[in-house]
């Protein structure tokens, strides 16, 4: 299927109006079917007041592509983009780009897992006692924790307040996890949420599954990550003297709390083999929480359903949240980054929310943000993908597709939408990170209220115009039918009758309840739609 113009045009657009590509032509790919020569792009072919492509450019756009299969326009339109800068207010992902491989950290990272799979071995064939798989565990859930509920929704995201004994104690969790220093974890997360899906992004999900994963760690930073990653302030962490003094002292402190401490006891207290306490509770629970961590920045940016905003990569997973405590719930916390929940309420599996809510009613957390339900229902109308289990259509909640279309779950770790955004570009200034950050319209409850409404309506005139589409297309299919076998031959036959009467229960499920004949315009002596 060739991609349609509407497609390709809103493909070529700038961010302004939320698309692929303002980075658009090389000369040389442009004319591999044309003997026109076009220059690359720059700020004079854009229309100052539109934001769009230069005509020519357009059709020598749509002329390269408009032969070709969907997926691989969209393909062709990448590699086009990538030869051409985007512009300085704005960044993107070049996928022309090549990653320069750090070798240490390869082999590190190669060697670690190599370790964690010898102690996950040693775990299978039941060689620790039994003791050490408890006390594993605990610390496996418990080091999670200080990412989840510490590293991410209170310092990344200043989600909620705590009280210095407990962020203390977070502190010490997140180093017993050993995801480098609270410091950088947080400039990287606030990067990331900033920049999202971006070569400012140090885990651009544009460069797939492997990268987002655990490639990035193994590559040099892309420039604009060190260029944009200035940008983010971290004044906050730098007044708190307890993230400082684990940022000064963290190889020491890892070296302690995070190795010497965690396979000592096992052999202190159980007298646990020293060699599988290492193996066993060090190297396999390290490298098993930094993989669920991980998953986060893959996975959920990847494969699952987009309820608030199908045009961002991030998706609601439900493997993911399970692995990781509740953080897989990425589409809504992309959406609304500063909900101490990471997830809309009732969502399940959200373990790092149930106990946030335990701790504020011990009075150790307090001031816990949240997104209102009017702003959730109205990013669900504007931007989602119909597959809200409220707010959505029974359409957009069926689209999505399953391995050998069986176990149609969203606990099947195959459950994806059928749909996946376009690449996009986006403004230098990049997305809110807090609730402060976003504008008075943003967060005006009586605006976004009428706002609804409207949405609302329009949502119902919509699915009432494919009601009658329905309608119409079995009318006529059952007219034409009935012609073909000379079957409309007495005016009292029932199945005449049945065509001249759309109160019929067959056709009740499909009606409007305010639909009648004038209103769908029914020609009623031939019963097929004149005009819709």
């Amino acid at each position: 299927m060739a991609v349609e113009s509407d497609t390709f045009d809103a493909s070529v657009r700038r961010r302004k109006i939320g698309n692929l590509s303002n980075q658009s032509s090389s000369s040389d790919l442009l004319n591999n079917n044309n003997n026109e020569k076009f220059s690359d792009l720059n700020e004079r072919d854009f229309d100052a007041d539109s934001t769009t492509l230069d005509p020519s450019v357009t059709e020598a756009l749509k002329r390269t592509t408009e032969h070709l299969p969907h997926d691989e326009a969209l393909n062709k339109l990448k590699e086009i983009g990538a030869k051409t800068p985007i512009l300085p207010s704005q960044i993107g992902t070049d996928f022309s780009f090549k990653r320069e491989i750090v070798w240490k950290n390869a082999i590190g990272f190669l060697i670690l897992h190599l370790c964690a799979a010898v102690g996950i071995i040693m775990g299978l064939l039941l060689m620790p006692k039994f003791y050490t798989y408890l006390y594993t565990l605990v610390l496996l859930y418990g080091s999670g924790l200080g990412v989840t509920m510490g590293a991410h929704r209170l310092w990344s995201h200043r989600s909620f307040k705590a009280k210095t004994p407990l962020k203390i104690f977070l502190l010490w969790l997140h180093t017993l996890a050993g995801q480098n220093c609270l410091y950088v974890w947080v400039r990287d997360h606030r990067q990331h949420h900033k920049y999202s899906d971006t070569d400012a992004d140090p885990h651009n999900a544009n460069r797939g599954f492997f990268f987002s994963h655990v490639g990035w760690l193994m590559s040099k930073k892309h420039p604009k990550v060190k260029e944009f990653g200035k940008k983010i302030d971290m004044s906050d962490l730098e007044a708190d003297k307890y993230i400082m003094f684990q940022k000064d002292h963290y190889k020491l402190l890892y070296t302690l709390f995070a190795l010497l401490l965690p396979t000592s006891i096992p052999v202190i207290f159980w007298n646990e083999d020293p060699i599988i306490a290492l193996f066993f509770v060090y190297f396999g629970r390290a490298i098993v929480s930094l993989n669920f961590t991980w998953l986060v920045n893959s996975a959920a940016h990847l494969y699952g359903t987009r309820p608030f905003d199908k045009t961002i990569f991030p998706v609601e997973n439900m493997v993911v949240a399970f692995f990781s405590v509740g953080e897989g719930w990425h589409n809504y916390h992309h959406a609304f980054p500063w909900d101490y929940r990471a997830s809309e309420l009732g969502s399940p599996l959200n373990v790092t929310g149930f106990f946030i809510d335990i701790l504020a009613n011990m009075g150790l957390i307090y001031d816990r943000r949240e997104a209102s339900s009017n702003m959730i229902k109205n990013r669900c109308m504007r931007t989602g993908d119909d597959s809200h289990k409220v707010y959505g259509t029974d359409e957009g909640r069926s689209a999505f597709t399953t391995l050998f279309n069986i176990w149609k779950h969203p606990s099947n770790p195959t459950y994806n939408s059928i749909y996946s955004p376009k690449p996009k570009i986006i403004n230098s200034e990049g997305y809110a990170l807090i609730e402060d950050e976003l504008s008075k319209n943003e967060k005006d409850e009586d605006l976004l209220s009428r706002e609804n409404e409207e949405l609302q309506a329009q949502r119902k005139q919509s699915l009432d115009l494919i009601d009658a589409d329905k309608i119409k297309k079995y009318i006529v299919g059952k007219s034409e039918a009935e012609k073909l076998i000379g079957g409309c031959v007495d005016a009292s036959d029932k199945n005449v009758k049945k065509l001249h009467n759309n109160n019929e229960p067959e056709f009740k499920p499909l009606m409007p309840v305010d639909s009648d004949k004038s209103k769908l315009n029914i020609d009623v002596d031939s019963a097929l739609f004149t005009k819709i």
